[in-house]
């Protein structure tokens, strides 16, 4: 059972990183292209707010890939964030093509995946597997 929880914190570690990765490309090309289509406020919002959540996405990962009691506490956090981040983008940043609609289908449905995995982590105390 532990190295199934392992394998998890592996996933989410990896996928903070390829997140934090996808958004430094996009930064880049958002910054070449500046002068042409200036971002709006909302999504530089947005920016800061996915960016944020990659980064808890990684930390949580990393916790509890080494079975950290601290786990508990970052996927909480990691939890809220995005779940902040999906209200306030259902009013402040709609998608308005369907490439963006898909890409927030996809996120609703990966939020839906890191709940179970934060509803795991909060049993584990109740399994003993922290270090």
């Amino acid at each position: 059972m532990e190295w199934a929880f392992r394998g998890i914190g592996v996933f989410y570690a990896v996928g903070g990183l390829f997140a934090l990765w996808q958004l430094l490309s996009a930064w880049r090309i958002e910054r070449a292209l500046a002068f042409v289509a200036p971002s709006t406020l909302a999504e530089r919002a947005a920016d800061v707010m996915l960016a944020l959540g990659s980064v808890l996405v990684l930390t949580s990962g990393l916790a509890l890939m080494l079975l950290q009691p601290w786990a508990i506490l970052a996927f909480l956090v990691c939890w809220g964030a995005q779940a902040g981040y999906l209200l306030w983008a259902q009013r402040w940043h709609r998608p308005r093509d369907p490439i963006c609609a898909r890409g927030r289908r996809q996120t609703l449905n990966a939020f839906a995946v890191y709940s179970l995995a934060t509803l795991l982590v909060l049993s584990m105390p109740l399994a003993g597997l922290f270090h």
